[in-house]
């Protein structure tokens, strides 16, 4: 066992090898995640530095900052955010636990921080500041950590062939009108909430290992049996990579776009970069150019269905068939329109879900119109959307859409009133405006809160802005 000595030895090295390699982003007007990674396939862990440079860009002083520690929330079988129906998919071969271990907390050179972990969840991490931090200041401080990745086929594990690194560092939450939003890790939805920031990050992994990631690889180098890479990904949300010694790779471009499909089968890892390419460019054209330089979807051993995050999802290798190409094709839609909604224009997913999902699913629904004609897209909605909806009715307060995570019931009642519900409303908001209409919203709904947080009150007051009318009355008769 090493010396507690050693331990934050090794973490002031790694903090001011990281500070000085990083410099030249210091001036950014965003706070920054600079990460030193090293995973290892054998052990499934990483080990970890981070340098967190933070600016608090909130309209009050700080004398903390709070993080979450995603990974703990896999380390008790009994508390795992699945439902008991999902625990032998998400643990086909057998429960062990995930975590993340804080291996100290360091401001400057070598001043050790106060720092205490929730006792009785492990997921949140409070930093307590060396002094007030004023609006528009700015403070570094060094986490060293290690992750241990569980056995699951979610998003945050690995299977037979992929290894899924998500929500797995430590990350800022976010301060709002509520205060700090320290929500759990829900068993229901995206239970994630978190500031655009810029990362920089070094990761290192056995040679030959194939890495799908958020931002753009600036370099790769191979030291001894690892393979280095430096990655940069400013103005995203989150962070996160798919891991494969077993992937395909193919490429394409949209409008300057790179567009990637990882992949294991031939035939619809090519019908999947088609259908990215498609989404990409339909989405360009009707909403607004999509930022980032690289986009990927993934083939992965995902249960789930599909998974969003900036640059990147990750789609269930069983939707990579014959027989399922047009669910491949629905799903690579939609979790593609979230690069939009959630990725550059974010909300609070933990208490208005319906904000991302919604229009999300919609927006699908418009890929749907755009490359098959209105006859199918109207099909379409009738099948996957309305048809579950005869039962509900928008005055029904137990349909309400604008609640937490834990006030759902199930995955049925979350995915019919967030999802489907959801995506009535904005089917019904463009037949009360106008097709034109509709697209000028969807496009200062972007423009406006591009790389910001958006609230359902800023986007009915989008509506109102372009449409010229009061139009609360038909929101809250659908969401309340």
């Amino acid at each position: 066992m090493k010396s507690k000595k050693y331990i934050w030895l090794v973490i002031l090295v790694a903090a001011i090898g990281l500070l000085i390699y990083f410099a030249p982003i210091k001036n950014s007007n965003r706070t920054v995640y600079n990460m030193d990674l090293k995973y290892n396939d054998k052990d499934k862990t990483i080990i970890g530095t981070e340098v967190v440079d933070f600016i608090n860009t909130y309209d009050v002083n700080l004398s903390e900052v709070y993080m979450h520690l995603y990974p703990n929330a896999f380390k008790d079988k009994s508390k795992v955010p699945f439902t008991k129906e999902e625990i032998g998919l998400a643990y086909p071969n057998g429960f062990k636990p995930g975590y993340i271990e804080i291996n100290g907390v360091t401001f400057g050179k070598n001043e050790k921080a106060t720092y205490s972990i929730d006792q009785k969840t492990g997921e949140i991490l409070k930093i307590l500041l060396p002094k007030k931090l004023e609006k528009g200041d700015r403070i570094s401080f060094a986490i060293g950590f290690k992750v241990q990745i569980p056995p699951s086929c979610g998003r945050f594990g690995y299977g037979n062939n992929t290894i899924q690194v998500t929500n797995f560092y430590p990350i800022l939450s976010v301060y709002d009108q509520n205060g700090w939003n320290n929500d759990p890790y829900y068993a229901l939805g995206d239970p994630f909430y978190s500031d655009v920031s810029n990362y920089k990050v070094k990761l290192a992994v056995p040679k030959g290992m194939e890495v799908a990631t958020t931002g753009v690889v600036k370099s790769k180098a191979r030291q001894g049996d690892m393979d280095v890479l430096t990655i940069d990904a400013p103005n995203v949300r989150d962070f996160a990579v798919v891991m494969s010694s077993k992937f395909k790779v193919a490429e394409g471009d949209v409008d300057g776009i790179k567009v990637k499909s990882y992949y294991f089968d031939e035939d619809s890892g090519l019908k999947a970069l088609k259908y990215a390419q498609d989404a990409i460019r339909f989405y360009n054209s009707y909403i607004g150019k999509y930022p980032y330089k690289e986009y990927s979807v993934v083939e992965s051993d995902f249960y789930m269905g599909g998974m969003e995050y900036p640059n990147l999802v990750f789609i269930s290798k069983d939707l990579y068939s014959k027989d399922n190409l047009f669910n491949l094709e629905y799903v690579i839609a939609h979790e593609t329109a979230h690069q939009w909604w959630y990725g550059v224009v974010g909300n609070n997913e933990v208490r208005e879900a319906w904000l991302d999902e919604g229009l999300t699913e919609y927006t699908t629904i418009m890929y749907i119109e755009r490359y098959y004609g209105k006859a199918t897209a109207d099909a379409v909605f009738k099948s996957i959307i309305s048809g579950e909806f005869y039962k509900f009715s928008k005055t029904n307060k137990d349909d309400g859409m604008v609640k937490t995570l834990g006030q759902f019931k199930d995955w049925n009642d979350y995915t019919n009133i967030v999802y489907n519900k959801g995506a009535m409303v904005f089917n019904e908001l463009r037949n009360l405006i106008g097709d034109e209409k509709f697209k000028e919203v969807l496009d200062k709904y972007y423009s406006d809160y591009k790389y910001k947080n958006a609230t359902t009150q800023n986007l009915i007051d989008v509506v109102d802005s372009v449409t010229g009318k009061d139009t609360g009355g038909f929101f809250e008769e659908w969401l309340d």
